[in-house]
C-alpha cells in the first residue's frame, strides 16, 4: 500500500498551524513521521496541554464535586502547588474572557488577587465570602477538592459572583501538585 498524500490546501477560513494542515490532507491511514516540531501541548502556546488537565479533572479516582460538563470553553487556571504561594502557572483564554486579564498578566501571581478591585481599595469581605476563603484555604493545604461561592472583581473594577472549583491534580508525580480552578461567573453584583 502507498502513502498518498492530497497536496491540495484544504478549503477553511480557520487559520491552522502546519500539523493541522497536514492532518486534514492525509489519506490513507498509515502513520507517517511526527512533523519536526510536534510537541504534545500542540494546543496551547504555553507549554502547558489544556486538553490534559481536562482528562486530569475527568479521571480523578474520587470525585468529591461534581464539576458538570467542562471543556476548553470553561475558564480554568492552573496553580503550581510545589511553589510558594501557589502561583498561576496557566490562564486559559476562557478565563481571560470573564476576568479581562490576559493569561501573562496573572503568571506568577497567587489567585488571591481576583478578590482585590485592582483599584487596591480595601473591601469589607462579607460573611460567605470569609466562609469560602476559609474553606479554599483547607482545601488548598490538605489537597481536597472544594466548590465555592466567591466575590471576584475583573481587571475594569466590576465585580461578579465566581462558583469556583478547586480539584488538585497530580502531574507526572504520586504527589497533588497542581490545583485546577474553574470559575463561572453566576452574578454579576
Amino acid at each position: 500500500m502507498s502513502r498518498q498524500i492530497n497536496t491540495a490546501r484544504p478549503r477553511t477560513s480557520v487559520k491552522m498551524n502546519p500539523f493541522e494542515e497536514k492532518a486534514l490532507t492525509y489519506v490513507d491511514g498509515v502513520a507517517g513521521p511526527v512533523a519536526h516540531g510536534f510537541h504534545p501541548e500542540l494546543y496551547t502556546a504555553s507549554g502547558i496541554d489544556a486538553l490534559s488537565i481536562l482528562l486530569k479533572i475527568y479521571d480523578r479516582p474520587n470525585p468529591q464535586v461534581n464539576t458538570g460538563a467542562i471543556d476548553t470553553n470553561c475558564p480554568l487556571i492552573l496553580c503550581d502547588l510545589a511553589r510558594e504561594d501557589c502561583p498561576i502557572v496557566y490562564a486559559s483564554g476562557p478565563f481571560a474572557q470573564l476576568t479581562g486579564y490576559h493569561p501573562t498578566e496573572v503568571l506568577g501571581q497567587n489567585c488571591r488577587f481576583l478578590q482585590i478591585p485592582p483599584t487596591g481599595v480595601k473591601v469589607k469581605r462579607t460573611a460567605e465570602d470569609k466562609a469560602a476563603l476559609k474553606e479554599i484555604r483547607h482545601a488548598v493545604r490538605n489537597n481536597l477538592e472544594c466548590q465555592v461561592q466567591i466575590t471576584n472583581y475583573r481587571k475594569d473594577g466590576s465585580k461578579f459572583l465566581n462558583y469556583l472549583t478547586i480539584i488538585p491534580v497530580q502531574w507526572n508525580s504520586t504527589k497533588f501538585n497542581y490545583s485546577v480552578g474553574l470559575q463561572n461567573s453566576i452574578a454579576e453584583l
